[in-house]
């Protein structure tokens, strides 16, 4: 029986127009605005297009113009060090946003390797534990299980992880708590209480990495979010 093979997740958080403040992404984004252009910018440099790549680790702020705007990241994905922090991107990369509307799997991935090409397929043993960090972020996987489930030491099996996800195994599993909170308060959860069933100590705990990782509050995020998807 062929073993299963597990991909690295990738959300669509809609949003309505609005600022966001300075903020680092965790993970590469792609924001297409629908009706007008996007405007990114980090104090030096200002880019306004209808189609803005951001990468990750990059403090920035934005402004959702009106009409609103898809933010889309994409886990996993690095871009070249030659690549701007942010960048425009041609119009037939709304075909992102289609790819979401029709569930295509085949054109989403053909996007994330434009993005980024000559990719090595990635270690299944990280993409399951990857896979149980977005599933079940109250899991407190330790740096110890971590290295015991890869079979490395443990400062082996972090930069083991880190090479295929591009992301520290901290900051993953803080991405994956964040978007299982947002995820379960558009549903309706409290925000606390959606909170600490990822993972966050309490409301505080989480407001403060939200406005870290999103430029916003929880409750005013959740207020001008329409919907979150993940494929």
């Amino acid at each position: 029986m062929p073993m299963p093979v597990h991909s690295f997740h990738n959300h669509r958080f809609s949003f309505e127009e609005g600022e966001l403040a300075g903020h680092k992404n965790l993970m590469t984004c792609v924001i297409i605005g629908k009706q007008h252009p996007v405007v990114v910018s980090d104090g030096c440099d200002l880019v306004t297009a209808q189609i803005i790549c951001i990468k990750a680790d990059v403090s920035h702020r934005v402004a959702v113009p009106k009409g609103g705007a898809d933010i889309i990241y994409l886990d996993g994905v690095r871009l070249g060090t030659d690549r701007a922090p942010f960048m425009p991107l041609t119009s037939e990369w709304r075909g992102l946003a289609r790819a979401f509307d029709l569930q295509d799997y085949a054109a989403l991935n053909t996007f994330r390797s434009r993005l980024e090409q000559d990719r090595l397929p990635p270690d299944q043993s990280v993409m399951e534990i990857a896979k149980e960090l977005c599933l079940a972020p109250f899991t407190r996987l330790s740096q110890t299980d971590l290295a015991s489930a890869l079979g490395l030491e443990r400062t082996q099996a972090l930069r083991h992880f880190k090479a295929t996800t591009g992301q520290t195994f901290r900051r993953f599993k803080i991405w994956a708590a964040l978007v299982a909170a947002t995820r379960s308060a558009h549903a309706g959860e409290r925000i606390g209480h959606a909170g600490i069933e990822a993972s966050f100590a309490d409301a505080a705990h989480l407001a403060r990495t939200a406005g870290i990782v999103f430029g916003v509050t929880p409750s005013v995020g959740l207020s001008g979010l329409k919907t979150i998807e993940t494929m």
